[in-house]
């Protein structure tokens, strides 16, 4: 499978394509920061560009870049977001709100919806969004701005599979939780709040990995609109 990783410079996206290239795939990789996803990108023989999801002319780009290399992809593994800050309702900005809600929610959009003329005609195809535990739980202390993003993220996931499947595109989201591997580092009262809550610990980008590789083989055949939990104990049922 021919798949489009974004935010792959490093955390779940790096994993997700490391992952994806030891499985057999072919992966393009796309980051904000240039130099990190080629470093990535050239150490498992793979091509990559530089993409700022908060634009549509950079999005555009980057599927040019992927039609001129391949000609065609089957899935997109949308990765590329602004990690989760710890604010108070009344500390987060109008400023703040636009650009998560811009990057992470906007974002993940501008890049289905330039990939979708190319995965309608191939069918069979995949979607991947990574939203976030916070989306879909309460999580006191993170920013609520993020929390609607992602929140965002798993709407979008469950209104596009209705809308998708039609074509054969299976379109899924999974919610980590803390993986204590991205992002900026945590203190360690912040470590703490998490491990009270998520009892199986910090399991790192890899599990994310392998659920996304379960996503676009052939377990994810009949897997639609769904939101995968994958949260170390955080999140339990539905």
């Amino acid at each position: 499978m021919r798949v489009v990783v974004t935010g792959a410079a490093q955390g779940i996206g790096e994993a997700v394509s490391r992952s994806l290239a030891a499985s057999g795939h072919r992966v393009f990789l796309a980051d904000i920061q240039s130099t990190k996803v080629a470093s990535v990108a050239d150490s498992i023989g793979m091509e990559c560009c530089t993409v700022d999801i908060s634009s549509d002319r950079a999005v555009q780009a980057m599927y040019e870049k992927v039609t001129a290399s391949w000609g065609w992809f089957d899935a997109l593994v949308n990765v590329a977001g602004i990690d989760a800050p710890f604010e108070t309702p009344e500390e987060t900005s109008i400023e703040r709100w636009q650009q998560l809600i811009d990057v992470n929610l906007t974002g993940t959009w501008r890049c289905i919806s330039g990939a979708l003329p190319t995965l309608k005609e191939r069918g069979d195809s995949r979607v991947v969004s990574i939203a976030s535990i916070c989306g879909v739980v309460p999580t006191p202390g993170v920013s609520v701005a993020y929390v609607a993003s992602k929140a965002g993220i798993v709407g979008l996931t469950m209104g596009l599979a209705a809308e998708l499947e039609p074509y054969g595109i299976r379109v899924n989201a999974i919610a980590p939780g803390a993986t204590g591997t991205t992002g900026n580092p945590m203190t360690e009262e912040e470590e703490q709040r998490y491990l009270e809550s998520q009892p199986l610990g910090f399991g790192g980008p890899e599990p994310v990995a392998e659920a996304v590789g379960y996503l676009l083989g052939s377990g994810g055949a009949w897997v639609s609109g769904a939101v995968m939990n994958v949260s170390g104990g955080y999140w339990r049922g539905r």
